[in-house]
């Protein structure tokens, strides 16, 4: 039997503390971030799609990225699953097709779900804007 990763709670907290972070920060902006489990890999990643990651490329995104998250305490596990992407990443578009004008996401769990003709494994959301 393959290992197949938990979300633990510890993950949604550094989670949650990162997403509060980001929203407040106007050098870094985010317009979503969600927990995904990957089963291909059997992995969770948190999700953060930013604008930044048009504008900068991928290595600069992470370098500014790294800059916002040393203000919330994480193990070196919880930073390796980090991952950024664009709000046009194709997922990230269906999230918002469904979510953008939900008054509140954060909480809420997919598992075993369609999302504009999209399979998602699972995920946890924090925000959809």
């Amino acid at each position: 039997m393959p290992y197949i990763e938990t979300l633990t709670g510890a993950d949604v907290e550094f989670g949650k503390r990162l997403w509060d972070v980001l929203r407040e920060n106007k050098d870094f902006p985010t317009a979503g971030m969600f927990w995904l489990f990957e089963p291909g890999a059997s992995q969770w990643h948190l999700m953060i799609a930013s604008p930044i990651v048009d504008e900068l490329g991928p290595r600069d995104s992470y370098r500014a990225l790294s800059e916002v998250s040393r203000q919330v305490p994480a193990d070196s596990a919880q930073l390796l699953k980090l991952e950024l992407i664009s709000p046009r990443h194709p997922l990230y578009e269906a999230l918002r097709a469904v979510f953008a004008k939900t008054k509140s996401v954060e909480g809420s769990r997919l598992g075993g779900s369609q999302v504009q003709g999209m399979y998602v494994e699972d995920a946890y959301l924090y925000g959809v804007r």
